[in-house]
């Protein structure tokens, strides 16, 4: 009797531990239960406590200038997404100028500094190459308005401000009524503004403004081929990626006033649909990235907002929460805002596996062609060290 209690006794022993092996040993050993757990990839330090990099370009968009134009367009949320993802993690704020001449259909336009990059971007995907005539251009007006019409915020130790004038050829000397750009220059570095200086092509004349003007505003000077040197390179990724992108803006929702959340609305399906039918596949891959890694990828979503801090649930009044969620009570309100949080999370996680493996392509197809100067390549160069020396890790 005794050898079959004792039996017994060590077979339910041996049952239970290995009952928990399973429940407790193979889960905490990091195997694949929860790998599929998408990971909050938005940046994560408070938007408050991060610095800003404010920059302003202004773009001669004058017929010559087609090339830089269409660059522009292809890779500036590629800039934008470098400087995010570098160690200090900025907020990045962006304005522009597109300059012309006296006698075209503007001088200048301005677009004051924003943080919303699909106004910005979309703005940009109006930009034509057209008018010009004479070689000289109005480079004085763009480098003024530049620096003084682009409502920079107030200067501070947390704030970089840059400037890229980026043209192909020099300004108009005969413009008396126009400041000189070289007190231009060292009015913005007084103002704490670093001006860098992109020259397009080898129109005589313009180097010594250029590089004068960089001089003079404490930047770099950068000589690039005519149409910009940018290389696109086309990956078999791309079109998921801006798919991905399409149905993470698809989780949009407004809070507000009704009429706001109806403009809101309004504003955000329009810039969607524009971006989705016009812009080229490789800036969409890249949008979709900046919008897994930016806090503020979307202007008034309440979603964001609510998950970067920047707004309290409790805060709003019941009248201006979204239309989605007004008629749930508390509990179930909580409820789905962390469900529609969860979808989100799980696009972005898919976004940036995605994008990982794109600039993995990428750069293996780069290294087959060379290193070539380029629009993207020295805002980067020139952006890496000016925000570096500014306290930017």
């Amino acid at each position: 009797m005794k050898t079959i209690f004792w039996k017994t006794l060590f077979g339910n022993a041996l049952l239970l531990c290995a009952v928990l092996l399973i429940v407790f040993g193979f889960t905490s050993s990091g195997a694949d239960v929860n790998d599929n757990k998408p990971k909050d990839v938005v940046n994560d330090k408070n938007q408050n406590e991060r610095k800003t990099l404010e920059m302003v370009f202004a773009l001669d968009t004058t017929g010559s200038m087609g090339g830089l134009i269409e660059g522009a367009k292809q890779r500036i949320w590629g800039i934008v997404n470098e400087v995010m993802q570098s160690e200090s993690r900025p907020n990045v704020r962006i304005g522009l100028v597109a300059y012309r001449d006296l006698g075209d259909r503007y001088v200048t336009e301005v677009f004051p500094v924003t943080d919303n990059l699909d106004a910005v971007y979309t703005t940009l995907m109006d930009y034509r190459a057209e008018g010009g005539g004479d070689t000289p251009e109005n480079v004085r007006r763009a480098l003024a308005d530049a620096v003084n019409k682009a409502r920079w915020s107030q200067p501070s130790d947390r704030v970089a401000q840059v400037v890229f004038l980026v043209g192909d050829a020099p300004p108009h000397t005969d413009y008396q009524d126009e400041p000189d750009t070289k007190e231009t220059a060292i009015e913005a570095k007084r103002k704490g503004m670093i001006v860098n200086a992109i020259q397009c092509g080898n129109i005589s004349g313009t180097k010594e403004v250029w590089q004068e003007i960089a001089q003079y505003g404490g930047g770099r000077y950068f000589a690039i081929p005519q149409d910009s040197g940018v290389v696109t390179i086309v990956t078999p990724y791309d079109e998921k990626l801006g798919a991905l992108s399409n149905q993470l803006g698809g989780t949009y929702i407004a809070f507000g006033r009704r009429e706001a959340q109806a403009a809101a609305k309004a504003r955000q399906s329009a810039a969607e649909e524009k971006i989705a039918l016009a812009a080229a596949e490789s800036a969409k891959a890249e949008r979709a990235k900046n919008k897994a890694i930016n806090s503020r990828s979307y202007a008034g979503d309440f979603l964001q907002d609510i998950e970067n801090g920047s707004l309290k649930l409790e805060d709003v009044k019941p009248d201006e929460l979204p239309e989605e969620l007004r008629n749930l009570s508390p509990d179930e309100r909580k409820q789905e805002i962390e469900k529609r949080q969860a979808q989100r999370r799980q696009i972005r996680a898919e976004i940036m596996q995605l994008s990982k493996d794109r600039e993995d392509f990428i750069k293996k197809e780069r290294a087959k062609s060379g290193v070539r100067n380029s629009f993207d390549s020295v805002v980067a160069e020139a952006l890496k060290a000016q925000l570096a020396a500014k306290g930017f890790k």
